[in-house]
């Protein structure tokens, strides 16, 4: 059975979800060690200028207990966000949402650290003490907190680059692989804040230019797409899409009435209601409209 251009924009939006993500581990694991590294050798300076000669493990437990629960958090933070997407729409609850989150974190990620510390320790035959819970906890929370909001940042920057990286998606190899199979594509995808919608083409009332977009009407709803309407055009089947005018298509099945207007142009009402104009231009295709 042949793949359909739905079934192609499916395998290469999860090749792209699935490269980005990986991007995501490796970016993370690469910022994550190369701070605790600096952290290690500022430590040692640190005490050695102090007087205080520590052995190096110690720092390196230090720092890397806390790198490893930092870097095994970001993916309970990125489950956390996908419930709680910061946009325009919602951030006034999840924002709130995000501020009480970092306090869990950064119970678990303390907790974690120090566990991770008092076992290498204990291998080491020595004793690890943290001091006082609270007021230790404090101290480390104020970084967890800037923490917690850097990787939500570093997830933002990433799903953006997701997002673009879906929308160069070569819509016309995949959609004209559709319309040389059926005659014309039958759904197309579009966004609108920040929600991705798949329309059924035989849903759409017209189509109309927009600079370097087209604006889809369907359903009492308009949608944005960066695309041609020429490019659009070819996808569309012809016998229920026609071209009326230099900035317009229309669904054939939408008209209502053709009028005559000024200047011998016409204009058509959609079912819908609305107007849009029939040019000169494309006058000689009026006896064809309805006959294919």
């Amino acid at each position: 059975m042949p793949e359909t251009g739905a079934d192609i924009d499916k395998v290469q939006r999860q090749a792209i979800r699935h490269r980005v993500r990986l991007w995501q581990i490796a970016f993370f694991g690469v910022i994550i060690a190369a701070i605790v590294t600096v952290n290690v050798f500022t430590t040692l300076a640190n005490k050695a200028s102090d007087g205080i000669y520590l052995s190096p493990w110690q720092p390196v437990v230090w720092e890397y207990s806390s790198a490893l629960l930092t870097w095994m958090l970001i993916p309970c933070v990125a489950w956390f966000n996908a419930y709680a997407l910061i946009d325009a729409r919602t951030w006034k609850w999840t924002v709130p949402l995000h501020l009480l989150a970092t306090i869990p974190y950064s119970i678990i990620h303390v907790s974690g650290m120090v566990a991770l510390r008092k076992l290498a320790y204990r291998i080491a035959g020595l004793h690890y003490h943290f001091g006082a819970p609270i007021p230790n906890w404090i101290y480390e929370y104020r970084k967890d907190f800037v923490t917690y909001w850097m990787i939500l940042a570093a997830l933002y920057a990433f799903r953006v680059y997701r997002l673009w990286l879906e929308s160069r998606l070569s819509s016309t190899t995949t959609t004209s692989a559709s319309a040389a199979n059926s005659g014309g594509i039958e759904r197309l995808l579009v966004r609108k804040f920040n929600r991705e919608f798949i329309l059924n083409t035989a849903d759409i009332d017209r189509i109309e230019a927009d600079g370097n977009y087209v604006t889809v009407h369907a359903q009492g709803n308009a949608y944005p797409l960066r695309e041609s309407l020429a490019s659009l055009e070819r996808k569309l089947d012809p016998r229920r899409f026609a071209r009326v005018h230099r900035g317009h298509i229309v669904n054939l099945d939408r008209i209502r009435e053709i009028q005559p207007w000024d200047s011998g142009d016409y204009r058509i009402l959609l079912k819908d209601g609305s107007f849009v104009n029939f040019s000169r231009r494309y006058r000689s295709r009026l006896p064809q409209l309805f006959n294919s």
